[in-house]
């Protein structure tokens, strides 16, 4: 099996979390409507900061990860937050002056949401839930979006990308090796053995029967193929 079989695609997995750009009303409402209970912690804030909260409030619960370049993000969701917070139309998102006051509010929103960080204890368990998974003969790109959404629904942060993606990679080779080695031990001696002709390549020649195998034929006829 090619690495690019065993790897979720990393043209899909490495790109940065896509933001909606196109969406219906509908769409911006279910997913960037603050609750009472949001709007009781967000009125904690300064009103300065209140809009750059809002965004990372929403974007946790929907995606599971903060938002770093808030700027990308839609100005119809902006001032759809905006006017929530009875704000006037701005596309100006002021951001934490200090990096500390950053770390800060994100430990706030994370407590206020029940999410909590994907630390060590996250990690195993997440490990234990893949290993169920994988035993189930998922495909890696598969597993890969299962685990965000089971991250999600356990209110766990999710890691980067090549975090998560080495974690399933490792699990799905696990799995097919231990197909492999229950498909070995149920072969014959004799299968294995013809097999085993097929692999080796013949004193004298440069390739083995299987590595011909693997050849395009001369030509488009029935009889080089």
């Amino acid at each position: 099996m090619t690495s690019d079989k065993k790897s979720p695609s990393r043209k899909k997995r490495y790109q940065p979390m896509a933001l909606p750009q196109e969406f219906s009303d509908e769409e911006m409402a279910r997913d960037w409507t603050l609750s009472e209970h949001d709007f009781q912690e967000i009125g904690k804030y300064r009103k300065s900061s209140r809009l750059f909260i809002s965004i990372q409030i929403c974007s946790v619960r929907l995606y599971g990860r903060f938002i770093n370049e808030v700027d990308v993000l839609s100005p119809r969701i902006v001032n759809y937050l905006n006017g929530q917070l009875g704000l006037s139309p701005s596309m100006t998102i002021n951001l934490p002056d200090r990096h500390a006051t950053y770390i800060e509010y994100r430990k706030q929103i994370l407590n206020h949401l029940g999410f909590r960080k994907f630390d060590t204890e996250a990690q195993e368990v997440l490990q234990k839930w893949l290993e169920r998974q994988g035993g189930q003969g998922v495909i890696p790109d598969d597993l890969f979006q299962r685990a965000e959404k089971y991250l999600l629904s356990e209110h766990v942060v999710l890691p980067g990308a090549s975090v998560l993606e080495r974690m399933v990679v490792g699990v799905c080779l696990t799995a097919h090796d231990q197909i492999f080695e229950e498909i070995y031990r149920h072969l014959s001696p004799e299968i294995i053995q013809s097999v085993d002709k097929l692999l080796i390549t013949p004193t004298g020649e440069q390739r083995s029967f299987f590595y011909q195998l693997k050849e395009y034929p001369p030509a488009a006829k029935v009889t080089s193929l």
